[in-house]
């Protein structure tokens, strides 16, 4: 066995851990997806929006990253009271966002704040939407709780490119409450496929 054929096992064998669920073709599908752009190396965008359908601020730390990658740098868009970050307040929306592509898109996952905390300088993001999942809180924006779960919380999302979604797409996350999970809310995906996997 070759250097080359050994580190595609590995990384498909990297693929099925790190997506949950997955089978060894999802997975592999995952590892070879496209990430976009018309050049080698070259990157394309997926759009994002965020519907709070619930009547809280929504406070967490959206990010995107490669999880075969230890030192990727993640892209963070973050949403708090903090006037450093993005306001989601109850029943409001925000986008859409322009995001490059990567391998992994993330709202408060374990693997996102691990690369936050690993490869980002402590300037380069916002402490108080660090969390795991997502804050919901029913305090005033000018409150000491302002940020903390008040209302309750949601679990993380992952989401794999070449399983839930292709460069190009539009991923719409919504913050819905939860009537018949452990949490008190619940994040969901809508994905609107691309007309071409290339990307924009």
């Amino acid at each position: 066995m070759n250097l080359t054929t050994s580190k595609f096992l590995c990384s498909s064998l990297m693929a099925l851990v790190s997506c949950a669920g997955c089978g060894f073709d999802s997975a592999l599908l995952h590892t070879i997806a496209s990430l976009g752009g018309s050049t080698a190396g070259e990157r394309g965008n997926a759009q994002v929006i965020f519907i709070n359908n619930t009547p809280n601020r929504a406070i967490f730390t959206f990010g995107t990253y490669d999880e075969f990658d230890r030192d990727t740098v993640p892209n963070l868009t973050q949403f708090s009271s903090a006037e450093s970050t993005q306001d989601l307040e109850g029943n409001s929306q925000v986008g859409p966002l322009d995001i490059e592509c990567a391998r992994v898109f993330s709202v408060g996952g374990q693997g996102l704040l691990s690369r936050i905390n690993s490869n980002l300088d402590e300037e380069d993001y916002d402490s108080t939407p660090l969390v795991s999942g997502v804050y919901f809180s029913s305090s005033s924006a000018t409150s000491d709780d302002a940020d903390q779960p008040t209302a309750g919380t949601a679990a993380a999302l992952d989401a794999f490119i070449g399983v839930d979604f292709e460069c190009g797409s539009m991923l719409i996350y919504r913050f819905e409450t939860n009537d018949l999970g452990p949490e008190e809310f619940k994040v969901e995906l809508t994905v609107i496929p691309a007309e071409s996997t290339r990307g924009t």
